[in-house]
C-alpha cells in the first residue's frame, strides 16, 4: 500500500561510525564561519581551543553552574597573540532570553549537558540564534553517557524539530550530529518528521551503539557492516510506508485521545460545579431550618396541618413543642446536637483560603502572602481568606485580608495533646469552610496536620493545592510526599541555580523560587542611607543570624560584629525578626531593624550575612547582593548547606560553615573588595530570574476561573 509522502522532507543523511577524526569534521565545519559560537559544559574547551589554534575567532559560553578557572587555565597554554582569539562568558544558556543577543553564523553544542538539553525552548532558542544567518549551521558534540545511548532516537528527533540533518554518527567515545536550522517552523508541524533516511540513520546509530556495548571479539565475530547496511536499506525502502501509517494512525488517535480526555474533563467540571451548587443551597435550607424563629415555626406548622389529617392530628403537640423550645433557648441550634451556632454561609463562589502553618518563624505566611497579594492583583474581585498558626496576624490584615488564627500547638499548655490540638483545628477550618465556601485551599508547610486534612476531605468539590518546598534533608523526603495524595496539585518553589522552569510532573508543576517582593518595590539605595544617616562612603552591612546569644563574645555574631567593626568604613544593621524578642543593642555604628519585610531596604546594602534559610537566602540571590553564608545545620529538615553551596559554587556567596574571627576577616576582605563585590552581584543575579509568586498567582487564578 503506497502513501503520500510530500508531507515530510526529504534528507541526505551521512552516518560514519569511527571513521576519522571527530575534531577534523568539528573543525572543517567550524573553520569556515565567520562567528562562531561553542555552548560548553561539564569541563569541555577542547573544540574552542583547537579552532582557536586554527586563528579562528570564538566566543565560547560556558554553564551558569561551571567552574570558570580551570577553562581559564586552559586558556592560557594558548601562546598569546592567539588567547585573543577566545571570549570566555558565563550564563545560563538554558534560558532562551540569555541567547537573543548573541548571532552565529555556527553553534557547536559541546559537553555532558542534562536533559534541560533536549527541552524544545532550549533547541528553539538556538535555532533562533542561527536561523537569520544564510549559512548558519549547528554542530553537536555529546560523550556517550546514559542521556545520550538510553535513547539516541530521542536525542535524534529533537534535534530533528529544528535542525535538517547534514551527518551524524559516533566518534572517538562522542555522538556528533551537523545540521542546518530548519527554514519553516509552523505550529502545527509533525513535531517529529519521519524521512527514510531519518530513519535509516537511526537505526544504524542504535545497531553501532549496540556494537560499541559488547566486546571487540563478539563485534567481529556476530556484526557485519553489510548487515547493517541492508537493515539501513529496508527500513528506507520497504518499511517506510508501514512506518509512516503507523505515524498518521498515532496521530489521528491522538487526537481523538485529546478529544475523549478535554470532554471527561470538562464533565468533570460540570459535576463538580453542580455539587458545589446544591452543597451551598442544602447548607442554606439547614441554616434557615435550624435557625428560623418561633413564629416562622408556628406558621409552617399551621400551613402543614392543611394538607396533612396525620400532622393535623399532632399539631397540638407540634405548637406545645415550639413553645418549649423557644422558652428554653433551644430555637437557632443546629440539629446535630452539638449546640453550636449555625452561620450562614457568604456564598459569593469567588473565596480562596490559604493556610500557612508557621510557629516560630515566618516562612510559610510570606510564601502564601506573596502569592496571594499576586492573585488580587490579578483578579481584584477574589475574596482572599487566611487562616493560619502564625502569631503574625497584622501582616495578613495590613494587606487587606480576613484572617483567622488558631494558636500553634507549641503555645498551649503541655497537657494538650496533638489530638486534641488537631481537634480544634479540624473545628475552626471547617467552620471557615463553611462561612466563606471556597473553591480553593492553599497549603503552605511541611507537613500537612490531621486536622487540615480531616476538614479538606469533608468539603466536596474543595479544589486541594499544597505549596511544598522541595530542599529536604536526605530520608526526610519520602515522609513529606506520602501526604501528597491529600491533595489535587502540589506547586515546588524551586531553588536558585536549579532547573526551575515552569514545569509539570504528574500532580507537581515545579516554579521559580517565591519571593515576596519584586524588584522594583525596594527602596532606593541612596534615600534609605538619607533615612537612617549613614555617612558618606560608609559600607553598609546587614546580619542576619538570630540574636540568642548576642552577648556572649564567643558566639558567631558576636564575633562577626567584632571583625566587622574592626574596619572604620563599616556600619552595621542587624534585622530582628518581628515576633521575635527584641534586642538590648548599645553600639557605635550598629542599628536593628524591625520591619516586613526587611528585604525592602536591600538594594541599600553592600553585603549580607545571613543564615540559608528559604526566603532570605533567595531574597539575596534575587536582588542581587553579595553575601557571606553560614548554613544552620541543625534543622530537621532543611537542608541548607547544599542551599549555600549552590550560591558559592556559583561565585555569588562565600559560605563559611563553624567560622571563627580569622574565617570572617578574610571573608569580609574578599566580599567589600570592589571587584569581587561586582562580581558577587553579578553571579548573584543570574541565578533567579523571575518570581515564582507571580507563576503560582497565575496558575490559582487560571484554574479558577476554568472550574466556574
Amino acid at each position: 500500500m503506497n502513501f503520500d509522502v510530500s508531507p515530510f522532507y526529504i534528507e541526505n543523511i551521512e552516518v560514519s561510525i569511527n571513521e576519522g577524526s571527530l575534531n577534523n569534521k568539528l573543525f572543517s565545519h567550524g573553520k569556515k564561519a565567520n562567528s562562531l559560537l561553542v555552548l560548553s559544559g561539564n569541563g569541555e574547551t577542547q573544540s574552542s581551543l583547537e579552532l582557536a589554534k586554527l586563528d579562528q575567532k570564538v566566543i565560547e559560553i560556558v554553564r551558569y553552574d561551571e567552574e570558570l578557572q580551570s577553562k581559564s587555565e586552559a586558556y592560557r597554554t594558548l601562546p598569546r597573540e592567539l588567547q585573543e582569539n577566545l571570549t570566555l562568558q558565563q550564563i545560563n544558556f538554558y534560558q532562551p532570553e540569555e541567547l537573543r543577543s548573541y548571532k552565529s553564523e555556527m553553534v557547536i553544542l559541546e559537553g555532558a549537558f542534562t536533559k534541560r538539553f533536549f527541552e524544545e525552548a532550549f533547541l528553539k532558542g538556538v535555532h533562533t540564534l542561527i536561523a537569520n544567518e544564510l549559512n548558519g549551521a549547528l554542530a553537536v558534540k555529546l560523550p556517550l553517557n546514559a542521556d545520550v545511548t538510553e535513547d539516541i532516537s530521542e536525542v535524534v528527533l529533537c534535534l530533528n524539530q529544528f535542525f535538517v540533518a547534514t551527518s551524524m554518527g559516533f566518534e572517538d567515545d562522542y555522538f556528533y550530529f551537523f545540521g542546518e536550522p530548519r527554514t519553516v517552523l509552523t505550529e502545527d508541524r509533525i513535531k517529529q518528521e519521519v524521512t527514510s533516511d531519518l530513519l535509516a540513520s537511526i537505526l544504524k546509530l542504535e545497531k553501532a551503539l549496540q556494537k560499541l556495548n559488547v566486546s571487540d571479539q563478539e563485534v567481529r565475530g556476530n556484526i557485519e557492516e553489510e548487515e547493517e547496511d541492508a537493515i539501513a536499506k529496508a527500513v528506507a525502502n520497504q518499511n517506510l510506508n508501514q512506518v509512516i501509517e503507523q505515524q498518521f494512525k498515532i496521530r489521528k488517535l491522538n487526537e481523538q485521545l485529546k478529544s475523549v480526555t478535554n470532554e471527561s474533563k470538562k464533565k468533570d467540571k460540570q459535576l463538580a460545579l453542580v455539587t458545589r451548587k446544591y452543597n451551598r443551597a442544602q447548607h442554606i435550607v439547614n441554616h434557615i431550618n435550624s435557625n428560623a424563629s418561633a413564629r416562622y415555626l408556628i406558621g409552617d406548622a399551621v400551613m402543614g396541618s392543611s394538607k396533612s389529617f396525620g400532622r393535623a392530628i399532632r399539631l397540638p403537640r407540634r405548637l406545645l413543642q415550639i413553645y418549649r423550645d423557644a422558652k428554653n433557648g433551644k430555637l437557632g441550634r443546629i440539629k446535630n446536637g452539638t449546640g453550636s451556632f449555625e452561620v450562614e454561609p457568604i456564598d459569593d463562589g469567588n473565596a480562596i483560603l490559604f493556610v500557612p502553618t508557621n510557629g516560630a518563624g515566618l516562612g510559610h505566611l510570606t510564601r502564601l502572602l506573596a502569592i496571594a497579594r499576586r492573585v488580587k492583583r490579578i483578579d481584584p474581585s477574589k475574596k482572599i481568606i487566611f487562616h493560619t498558626t502564625s502569631s503574625a496576624m497584622h501582616l495578613i490584615l495590613q494587606e487587606g485580608f480576613l484572617g483567622y488564627h488558631l494558636p500553634s500547638k507549641m503555645l498551649f499548655p503541655k497537657e494538650m495533646s496533638a489530638k486534641q490540638w488537631n481537634g480544634m483545628l479540624r473545628d475552626h477550618l471547617e467552620t471557615v469552610i463553611s462561612i466563606h465556601q471556597p473553591e480553593t485551599i492553599v497549603f503552605d508547610g511541611a507537613f500537612p496536620y490531621a486536622g487540615l486534612v480531616a476538614s479538606m476531605r469533608k468539603k466536596d468539590g474543595l479544589r486541594k493545592i499544597w505549596v511544598k518546598r522541595g530542599q529536604h534533608k536526605e530520608g526526610k523526603a519520602e515522609l513529606v510526599e506520602s501526604k501528597e495524595s491529600e491533595f489535587d496539585e502540589v506547586y515546588v518553589p524551586g531553588e536558585a541555580g536549579g532547573e526551575n522552569s515552569l514545569r509539570k510532573e504528574g500532580m507537581k508543576t515545579y516554579c521559580e523560587p517565591v519571593l515576596y517582593l519584586d524588584r522594583e518595590e525596594l527602596k532606593d539605595r541612596e534615600s534609605v542611607r538619607r533615612q537612617w544617616n549613614i555617612p558618606e562612603g560608609m559600607k553598609m552591612v546587614y546580619v542576619q543570624l538570630g540574636a540568642g546569644k548576642i552577648n556572649d563574645i564567643h558566639s558567631t555574631i558576636s564575633i562577626l560584629l567584632n571583625e566587622l567593626l574592626k574596619r572604620e568604613d563599616v556600619f552595621v544593621v542587624i534585622g530582628e525578626s518581628i515576633i521575635g524578642n527584641r534586642m538590648d543593642l548599645k553600639m557605635d555604628r550598629v542599628l536593628t531593624l524591625r520591619d516586613y519585610p526587611n528585604s525592602i531596604y536591600f538594594n541599600a546594602f553592600d553585603l549580607i550575612v545571613t543564615a540559608t534559610g528559604y526566603n532570605t537566602f533567595h531574597e539575596v540571590m534575587y536582588f542581587g547582593v553579595p553575601s557571606i553564608l553560614i548554613p544552620n545545620e541543625n534543622t530537621k529538615t532543611d537542608d541548607q548547606v547544599a542551599r549555600a553551596n549552590i550560591a558559592g559554587n556559583a561565585g555569588a556567596a562565600i559560605v563559611l560553615r563553624d567560622p571563627g574571627a580569622s574565617d570572617f576577616e578574610q571573608a569580609i576582605e574578599k566580599a567589600l573588595d570592589e571587584d569581587n563585590n561586582r562580581d558577587m552581584r553579578r553571579n548573584a543575579l543570574a541565578l533567579m530570574k523571575e518570581n515564582g509568586a507571580q507563576q503560582m498567582a497565575e496558575m490559582i487564578v487560571a484554574n479558577v476561573v476554568a472550574n466556574n
